[in-house]
């Protein structure tokens, strides 16, 4: 089983991002809240703002299956499938050869056009894992069980805790140098300043010509 712990604004991906969880064990998930928002174009980032049905990692999933598709004839079934496209056969080796020879193409400059989104909120998860239930607990509640019901209740049953290892959020929020006004200010002062050079520069040269004209004359 896998769980995926994301913002409600974010469609769940398991497949990719989840935690995997094992029968037989407490897993405890502390978590650490992280917001970022970026600048659209102009600036660096030029990302865009996602709707609540799709996110920077689904625009990845739905380019890289289209990639699968125009080179190997089918799409990889353990990412988001494609209407009327066959799935590749990953006990095939000819088609586990293609699919790992497109995710070479990618990181080797293939373009997807998935920009960065303009606001994430994304957890910091520390995971550690510990074997459940203890023996001293399961006896405790089941005084007449053996270790044989003991066995099998491990094999059937997984805890998880999930909480906050902090109250605080982190936040990286991006602004840009200047604003257009203040922009058009510094302009505005700097264009004064090489106008007021450029006149004084002339009235020296003026002043420097004048004596020598009367001078001649």
């Amino acid at each position: 089983m896998r769980i995926d712990i994301h913002d409600q604004q974010d469609p769940p991906l398991p497949g990719e991002n989840g935690i995997t969880i094992l029968p037989g064990y407490q897993t405890d998930i502390s978590l650490s809240e992280i917001i970022t928002s970026r600048l659209p174009k102009p600036f660096e980032d030029e990302c865009i703002s996602y709707n609540s049905m799709q996110s920077q990692s689904m625009c990845l999933g739905v380019c890289l299956q289209n990639y699968n598709y125009a080179k190997c004839g089918c799409v990889e079934p353990l990412f988001p499938e494609i209407e009327h496209r066959k799935l590749c056969n990953i006990t095939k080796v000819s088609d586990v050869c293609c699919l790992d020879s497109v995710l070479v193409d990618l990181t080797q400059g293939a373009d997807c056009n998935c920009p960065l989104p303009c606001l994430s909120t994304h957890f910091s998860k520390q995971i550690s894992m510990a074997v459940w239930p203890s023996q001293k607990s399961f006896f405790k509640g089941n005084q007449n069980a053996s270790f044989e019901d003991l066995k099998l209740y491990r094999a059937s049953h997984a805890k998880v805790r999930i909480y906050y290892k902090t109250f605080e959020r982190k936040i990286f929020d991006q602004k840009p140098m200047f604003h257009p006004s203040e922009l058009f200010s510094y302009l505005g002062g700097e264009c004064a300043l090489w106008l007021g050079l450029s006149l004084t520069a002339f009235f020296e040269l003026v002043e420097l010509l004048l004596p020598r004209k009367y001078h001649n004359l």
